[in-house]
């Protein structure tokens, strides 16, 4: 978030998980769209959508000094990652039952394998209805349809230009 602003979930762009996954194959990693949409299962237009839909959220939040969360979609870990509560370290360690930092040794860590699952399971049982106002998009053609509970924007295609649709956000 912007330094000085105080955080406000009105004034927040989210980054899906896959927009910011294609922002760091694209740009950190340099890789080819071609080559990222590869390792993202996607096809190379629909991760140019999913690439042009990240270059514009990061264009509001930094125009309008709003602060960036990423989130949404389903996340496999490779490894077991933790944070240190004390000292903020981000590591991961091959024991699931890992107890302790290995930056500052405080036993005061989050799990956040188990964090991400916790999570899943708190949203899906809150979340009942769907706010009225989110939408599926069409990022070709910008045909708009309300987001449906339990069914990824990803998982629809436009009617009019059959492109895979995405999440609209503010």
């Amino acid at each position: 978030m912007p330094i000085g602003v105080p955080f406000n979930d009105a004034g927040v762009v989210s980054l899906l998980y896959e927009e910011y996954e294609a922002l760091r194959l694209a740009d950190y990693s340099g890789l080819k769209q071609e080559e990222a949409a590869r390792l993202m299962n996607v096809s190379r237009p629909t991760f140019t959508r999913i690439y042009s839909s990240c270059l514009q959220k990061l264009a509001k939040a930094f125009t309008e000094g709003r602060s960036i969360v990423i989130e949404g979609g389903d996340v496999e870990f490779d490894k077991q990652w933790y944070r240190c509560n004390s000292c903020t370290t981000v590591y991961h360690h091959p024991e699931e039952e890992h107890n302790q930092c290995i930056n500052c040794s405080s036993v005061d860590i989050e799990h956040i394998n188990q964090s991400v699952r916790d999570w899943r399971l708190e949203k899906s049982a809150i979340r009942n209805v769907v706010d009225p106002d989110e939408y599926c998009i069409c990022a070709s053609c910008s045909y708009e349809v309300p987001h449906q509970q339990g069914i990824p924007c990803f998982s629809n295609t436009c009617p009019d230009c059959k492109t895979t649709m995405i999440r609209k956000s503010d």
